[in-house]
Formats: C-alpha cells, sequence, structure tokens
C-alpha cells in the first residue's frame, strides 16, 4: 500500500486530525485540533519526515508551508484552501482533496482562521514556520491552564 493511502485509511478509521506516514509506516498522528500538534511533531521528527505522506482534517496555507518545511511529499484533506493548493502546486508537493474553499474560516467563520490570516503573506517556509511557532507558542501562554 501506498504512504499516501495509508495515512488517508488511516486517518479515515480513527479520531484523528492528522496522520503522518513514512516508508510504509505510521510516523505520527495527531488528535488536537489547530496546527500546534503538527507543529510539535515537525520540530521533534525533523529530517525524518522527508519523504512522508500527510493525511490532515484541514489544509491551510499554515499546513501547507509546515509540509513543504517538513520535506512531505504528497497530502490527502477532505478541505483545501485555494492559497495552500497555491504553495503545495509550487513547492511539487502532490494533493488529493476532497473539497476546496477560497480561505480557511476561523471556528466561529465569522472570519479567517488565524493560521491562514498569519500565513497569507509569507512566502518563506522556513520563515512562516517560525511565525507560527511564535503565534502558538504566545497563544498557549495566554491561556490558563
Amino acid at each position: 500500500m501506498k504512504d499516501l493511502e495509508l495515512a488517508k485509511q488511516v486517518y479515515h478509521g480513527g479520531q484523528y486530525t492528522f496522520v503522518l506516514v513514512r516508508a510504509g509506516q505510521v510516523a505520527a498522528t495527531g488528535t488536537r485540533d489547530g496546527i500546534g500538534e503538527l507543529l510539535e511533531v515537525v520540530a521533534r521528527r525533523g529530517a525524518s519526515l522527508r519523504g512522508a505522506s500527510l493525511a490532515d482534517k484541514i489544509v491551510g496555507k499554515a499546513v501547507a508551508m509546515i509540509a513543504v518545511y517538513a520535506g512531505i511529499t504528497e497530502i490527502y484533506t477532505p478541505l483545501v484552501s485555494e492559497p495552500a493548493e497555491q504553495v503545495l502546486r509550487e513547492f511539487g508537493i502532490a494533493l488529493a482533496a476532497d473539497r476546496r474553499v477560497p480561505l480557511i474560516r476561523n471556528k466561529r467563520n465569522d472570519g479567517l482562521c488565524p493560521m491562514e490570516q498569519l500565513t497569507l503573506p509569507l512566502t518563506n517556509p522556513t520563515a512562516a514556520v517560525a511565525a507560527l511557532q511564535e503565534f502558538v507558542a504566545a497563544k498557549r501562554q495566554r491561556v490558563p491552564t
């Protein structure tokens, strides 16, 4: 079974927000909403994710930039934004998506997703990942535990 097929199968078979597969093995899964967990996995696993396939709940430009940064080669998602699709095409990452939308909306559906908004003007994946990490870290500091 190809990596993307396995990632998609595991994603649909569980309560995952994302599934990463490399060389026929599930490399990582996520269960939390948002991109924080994906950022953590990419930071922890580094170069070992190069060539991996990703199945992700929602692929906006933020996830697309993380994928480029991590060296992911193919992605499946039920929902992709046009800016994400453009980034993936530009960097040669294969995409299979069930639905395309102009932009990813926030959870209240009254504006843009903050991650989409943050990354829209960014073109460098390394800079985008750094900005996303800063945003997530700042958000965690503001949220009482």
